[in-house]
């Protein structure tokens, strides 16, 4: 059970508040974006740019960290999470040892050439911190796992398959992730089958579906096989996962 952002239906994604919800909630992962300030701080942001979930404008790159962290990161969500602050990457791996939960860092690339660099840095963490054995690294820009990994041997890649949507094939997905060295796929589960995930399965790929947040959507990917569900609704995957089976 991986948390998208956190437990990002119930708390302001990307803060302290949803992550540590998720893991309240019974998450085995949380998944997270990482993204770097203009002086060069890794900090926990999906969009590129501040105004959607802070009270900040303007782009993620052309901020310092110390107006960063000014910025309120809660009441956008809610009122009641005024004064949530984004955490840094450090943090973050502070609280997944504090918590005993994995991670999945994706990489936020948005088309700059920054992104090989923002990947060999979050993988030099993750091996520096000791947890290459249960820390995963995603992004879309695959030919930035690529060079993460053949820096960092141990490390494991959760690629986001491409193109982001629409149909696909086992055959597409395994050589995307043959080609980068990755044991795991990340696919949008909307325009997945099961005929996808058993072949997937037989060249040893797992399938992660994302973001299975809707109860409905949560039980058809949970019917496919996958290996994992990743989703904003934590609560909701961990009902899935110990429904009785007829």
């Amino acid at each position: 059970m991986i948390a998208h952002r956190g437990d990002s239906l119930h708390a302001p994604e990307q803060t302290f508040a949803a992550y540590e919800l998720a893991v309240e909630r019974g998450a085995d992962m949380i998944e997270a974006d990482v993204r770097r300030t203009r002086d060069n701080r890794l900090v926990m942001l999906h969009d590129a740019t501040l105004e959607r979930t802070t009270s900040g404008r303007g782009p993620v790159a052309d901020i310092d960290f110390a107006d960063l962290r000014r910025l309120d990161a809660g009441s956008w969500f809610d009122p009641r999470f005024a004064g949530q602050i984004v955490p840094t990457l450090d943090e973050l791996f502070d609280l997944a040892e504090r918590l005993d939960v994995d991670l999945c860092l994706e990489v936020k690339s948005d088309g700059d050439g920054a992104a090989s660099g923002l990947a060999l840095e979050v993988a030099g963490e993750i091996r520096r911190r000791g947890r290459l054995d249960r820390d995963v690294l995603s992004s879309f820009d695959q030919g930035a796992l690529r060079t993460a990994r053949l820096a960092y041997p141990g490390l494991s890649l959760a690629p986001d398959r491409l193109p982001e949507r629409g149909q696909s094939t086992a055959a597409d997905l395994i050589a995307q992730a043959s080609a980068i060295g990755a044991t795991i796929i990340q696919h949008h589960h909307a325009d997945l089958d099961a005929t996808i995930v058993a072949g997937c399965h037989a060249a040893d790929l797992a399938v992660w579906p994302w973001p299975t947040t809707a109860h409905a959507d949560i039980e058809r990917s949970h019917g496919l096989g996958v290996d994992a569900l990743m989703g904003d609704d934590v609560a909701a995957m961990v009902q899935e996962l110990d429904a009785p089976r007829l």
